[in-house]
């Protein structure tokens, strides 16, 4: 793998491109070694990045955690073990974490606080990313809000409109994390509907980026995301200020009995995804331990049995039937993953 040096002694790691995972119409925070054909790799050294990654348990911006049982992590509860979690706290916690991942050869997958991630039933092989703390927290500003890519969109827009403020309440309901809905709408999946002020992006290797908002632009565009995990944003609203508002626990939630995921997929031009489940007759049908539900019926419900799998296949299935008689192929907005932090089609 070709190392570059800069002046300052620094290591970069120029040929470890960081991305979002490729194919996915919700995109997650990522970054994977790619091919000249553009395909993901796992070519990195697991066993000595886990060495490595034990020193920075040493600081007060990184816990690092071993063989981690994914359900408690995300927001369906599905998913296998994963062999590393890195529980980055502030930005120098992420720089760290994906400094050592790239200069192992490996990419990593990153969880916000409103994860739409499938995580695959076998677990995953690369380092997880978890944003948590600093990253997982907001405040409320005189005319906006700051919050950390780790936080979940739905929350912080509450937390707006306690405050008073106003310009995000229609992306309420969204269960996205900040950093996965800033990624969604700079690939132009996602309807932003606001305006973001700055958005601060980190690499490896490199310094902290923030990209500013222009007249022309309102979102950060996907070429300026390559190689990038987003690490806090700033959204400009309109309304009386507030004091700072903390998120509570752990994201995902450990306590509920029924884990919740919606939308499963997005509206087409001229019908919503929920109407065209209801009309051939998907509405509540259930594989598994996963069912089709919720007040808007385009959501998921997962039980203690569910698995990565059921949720796979029941997505597949309904897209099939739809597709088959309406001619219409609803795209997932949900991300589904393999160990290798790949993107899995449906």
């Amino acid at each position: 793998m070709r190392t570059l040096r800069p002046a300052g002694g620094r290591r970069r790691y120029d040929a470890l491109p960081g991305r979002c995972v490729p194919g996915c119409p919700l995109l997650k925070q990522g970054s994977c070694q790619l091919s000249e054909r553009g395909e993901i790799l796992l070519v990195g050294d697991l066993e000595n990045l886990e060495g490595a990654l034990r020193e920075l348990r040493r600081t007060a911006h990184v816990e690092i955690h071993e063989r981690v049982d994914l359900r408690a992590w995300t927001t369906l509860g599905v998913g296998g073990i994963a062999a590393l979690v890195a529980r980055c706290h502030s930005e120098n916690g992420v720089r760290e974490v994906i400094d050592l991942a790239a200069s192992h050869g490996l990419g990593w997958v990153v969880l916000g606080g409103g994860s739409r991630l499938v995580a695959p039933d076998r677990g995953f092989r690369v380092p997880v990313v978890s944003l948590t703390g600093e990253l997982a927290r907001w405040k409320a500003e005189s005319d906006g809000i700051v919050a950390g890519a780790g936080a979940n969109l739905a929350q912080v827009c509450r937390a707006a409109g306690r405050a008073g403020l106003s310009g995000i309440e229609d992306l309420d309901g969204r269960h996205h994390s900040i950093g996965g809905f800033v990624h969604g709408a700079a690939h132009q999946v996602l309807d932003a509907g606001v305006a973001l002020d700055w958005v601060e992006l980190q690499g490896p290797g490199a310094p902290v980026i923030r990209w500013t908002r222009s007249p022309s632009q309102t979102v950060p565009e996907a070429s300026e995301m390559h190689r990038r995990v987003v690490s806090r944003i700033r959204f400009a609203l309109k309304g009386p200020g507030a004091g700072e508002i903390r998120t509570t626990g752990a994201f995902g939630g450990l306590s509920r009995p029924l884990r919740r995921m919606g939308p499963v997929f997005l509206d087409a031009d001229d019908a919503t995804a929920a109407d065209l489940l209801d009309e051939v007759g998907y509405a509540g049908t259930a594989l598994g331990g996963v069912r089709f539900g919720g007040a808007r019926g385009n959501e998921l419900l997962a039980g203690r049995s569910a698995t990565a799998s059921d949720v796979l296949e029941l997505c597949r299935r309904a897209r099939d039937r739809v597709a088959s008689a309406t001619g219409i192929e609803l795209v997932p907005a949900l991300v589904f993953l393999d160990e290798d932090g790949r993107a899995v089609s449906l």
